[in-house]
């Protein structure tokens, strides 16, 4: 019994492992693409644009470790599939770090753009996504001073700029969640390349500005960092920032607020077929840095910086809401909040969001409330003036 055990453990081992191997991939056969870049052109086809990794030049760092590479092609993957013709080997998705859209391309649509994204299964859906200011593929050939790869710092701004809570940080699961929603309108954190003077020799750098605002798949405006700010209050994405205002003894002084915590609670309302939505949002905070010489730690002195502060989050707020309401793109997922708290009026909303969006009526209510103050209770050569 065990001798035939034995034996058929023989025969069985050797198609285990061919099983186990089939689908394998030589890394010498792969072109690893760290990013990617989408143009459309003039004609309606479109423009690919890969970042390619150099394993040997990243070994040695005496050249540039990325290759870019373009292709065209009537549709996504027909580019993908043209590449071969100036690439040696398949290229290879999984390891992709960014999706760059042109602001040209995102102005006329991205589902169609999206569809192979989203069914590839090389395709990572946490992938981060942008929108450049200019051409996509430009972002690709950017620089920058902290990475030899340029893939990999934009990799990092995107995870660092959290901390401003000025743009918002975007995957692609994020887009495509937002693109199959009929009423929601995604936001994407907007690149550019930066023009930076070395030695009278100009090197294009690649620094993350604004925030591309959509109408459902179409991009319709840019926000600012405090507009972009505003919506990111309301969306519960604001984990850190700075609030910087005016101190309340010393008016030609700023005093830093360090956010360490913001909650924000949607209630729609919907009365006599007038919809409502109130806003609430609870922000936490600590006096981080003032540049004046007063006492600002009394209780008088931080009511007035909680109440100045509030008034700078309320002001951020409603201007996004505005130009949101304005440019018609649910960004604020609005609608989600009547569709949870209606459901059996929804079926009729839903028909009707891009007109009843822009008429919704806001109101807001804002408080700010400071906990610490840092190492130092007084500033240097206080005044101690109350």
């Amino acid at each position: 019994m065990k001798k035939c055990l034995c034996l058929a453990l023989c025969f069985l081992l050797p198609v285990n492992l061919l099983l186990g191997c089939w689908d394998r991939n030589e890394l010498s056969t792969l072109a690893i693409v760290q990013a990617i870049g989408i143009d459309m052109m003039e004609d309606g086809r479109i423009s690919l644009s890969t970042q390619i990794l150099k394993p040997g030049a990243l070994k040695s760092g005496s050249e540039k470790s990325i290759w870019v590479a373009t292709s065209t092609g009537e549709t996504l993957f027909d580019a993908v599939r043209n590449a071969s013709l100036q690439t040696d080997r398949r290229l290879f998705f999984p390891h992709n770090k960014a999706i760059i859209i042109s602001e040209e391309t995102a102005k006329k649509g991205l589902v169609p753009l999206f569809d192979f994204l989203m069914r590839d299964v090389e395709v990572r859906d946490l992938t981060y996504v942008f929108v450049a200011k200019g051409k996509a593929v430009d972002i690709l050939k950017g620089e920058h001073e902290q990475e030899t790869n340029p893939s990999k710092a934009i990799e990092n701004l995107a995870e660092t700029s959290v901390l401003a809570s000025i743009l918002p940080k975007r995957y692609l699961i994020d887009l495509l969640s937002a693109l199959e929603n009929k009423t929601t309108s995604p936001i994407l954190p907007g690149i550019k390349i930066h023009k930076e003077n070395k030695d009278s020799t100009f090197t294009d750098m690649i620094v993350l500005d604004n925030t591309a605002v959509f109408k459902k798949d179409r991009l319709v405006g840019w926000f600012d960092p405090f507009e972009a700010r505003g919506a990111l209050w309301v969306l519960n994405e604001v984990k850190s920032a700075t609030i910087v205002v005016e101190s309340p003894l010393d008016e030609d002084k700023a005093v830093s607020l360090d956010v360490i915590k913001s909650i924000a609670r949607l209630k729609p309302e919907i009365t006599d077929s007038i919809l409502r939505m109130t806003i609430k949002v609870k922000v936490e905070g600590n006096l981080t840095e003032q540049m004046s010489s007063v006492n600002l730690t009394s209780p008088k002195n931080f009511a007035e910086l909680e109440k100045r502060a509030a008034a700078i989050v309320e002001e951020e707020i409603m201007t996004a809401i505005v130009k949101a309401q304005k440019w018609g793109g649910d960004i604020l997922k609005f609608g989600e909040e009547f569709h949870r708290k209606y459901p059996q009026e929804w079926t009729e909303l839903e028909q009707d969001w891009d007109e009843l969006f822009p008429e919704i009526e806001v109101k807001l209510d804002v408080s700010v409330q400071l906990n610490l103050i840092g190492l130092s209770s007084e500033p240097l050569n206080s005044e101690r003036m109350e």
